[in-house]
């Protein structure tokens, strides 16, 4: 039996072809499936209400150590066909999960909010801990746009809120903000995967009965925090869609805005919120706004 993992990367070009790829890999056994770009395209800025989707997309399948590579292709090929094209690799036992544990570290946030994974421990006796690991839509609340939401909701006063955390990604802002006591937390994304992780994540922390996943953005109510970590056009573009989930007392949280896009946001909003900048990490801005 082989000590090593089989790993297999396929690529596609659409999303009817990401769908058979999936399936295939699936059928094939494998245990779990990771998504990049497939070239060298990157997405930075979606149109609002599209999914993005990358130029070419590779998914690759991990395979458990006792896997029959012959089966496994043989699968494969009944699925895609026999001139399927495939790149094939071993990974050493644990060394995926290994590798990216050496890189990421537990980050605490305000007094007693962690993010961390399954296996690091937590020494502070009241600490609150976000367990996330690396899946779909992964996001550690490392990059600076994430980490100054984290740190604003650590230092806020959740308990018996209700937010909605608009374009939620791994789920981290809307998990944290139910773990830092918030009675209703909504989330939602224009990608599927997002939303997918979304349900996982928040049943690793065991508070999915406080979290309501969203497909269609305008069923959340009105919140008391709204909460998007998206990009400067989103956030314009939206503007009119976060009026109908927000009212006088409601707070709005922006981040995803660079230094030199802050003032263009805040004059879009200028008619209805006063917004402002609270925090400023690495080129990236944090803002804050009520109605006025």
């Amino acid at each position: 039996m082989s000590n090593d993992w089989l790993q297999i990367t396929l690529h596609a070009d659409n999303e009817a072809s990401i769908e058979q790829v999936e399936a295939a890999l699936e059928a094939a056994g494998a245990i779990a499936l990771t998504y990049q770009a497939g070239d060298d395209s990157e997405i930075y800025e979606p149109p609002v209400g599209e999914t993005p989707l990358w130029a070419q997309t590779a998914i690759t399948g991990l395979f458990a150590k006792d896997s029959a590579p012959e089966y496994v292709l043989a699968t494969l090929k009944q699925h895609l066909g026999d001139d399927v094209a495939l790149a094939q690799s071993l990974l050493a036992d644990s060394e995926w999960t290994r590798a990216w544990l050496d890189h990421f570290k537990p980050i605490p946030f305000g007094e007693r909010l962690w993010v961390a994974a399954s296996e690091h421990v937590i020494e502070q006796e009241d600490a609150i801990v976000l367990r996330l690991d690396p899946g779909l839509a992964f996001g550690t609340g490392t990059h600076p746009s994430t980490a100054m939401c984290l740190d604003y909701l650590a230092h806020a006063d959740l308990v018996g809120k209700s937010v909605y955390d608009y374009g939620c990604g791994s789920g981290i802002l809307g998990i944290a903000a139910a773990l830092l006591g918030a009675n209703s937390v909504y989330q939602t994304d224009i990608d599927p995967q997002a939303m997918t992780a979304s349900a996982d994540n928040a049943a690793k922390n065991h508070i999915s009965e406080r979290i309501t996943l969203c497909e269609n953005p305008e069923s959340a109510p009105r919140v008391d925090l709204l909460v998007a970590n998206i990009l400067l056009q989103p956030l314009r573009a939206l503007k009119s869609q976060f009026m109908h989930h927000t009212d006088a007392a409601s707070t709005l949280v922006f981040a995803g805005v660079l230094v030199e896009q802050a003032e263009d946001l805040i004059a879009h909003y200028a008619d209805t919120h006063s917004l402002r900048v609270i925090n400023e990490r690495e080129g990236w801005v944090l803002l804050e706004g009520q109605a006025h």
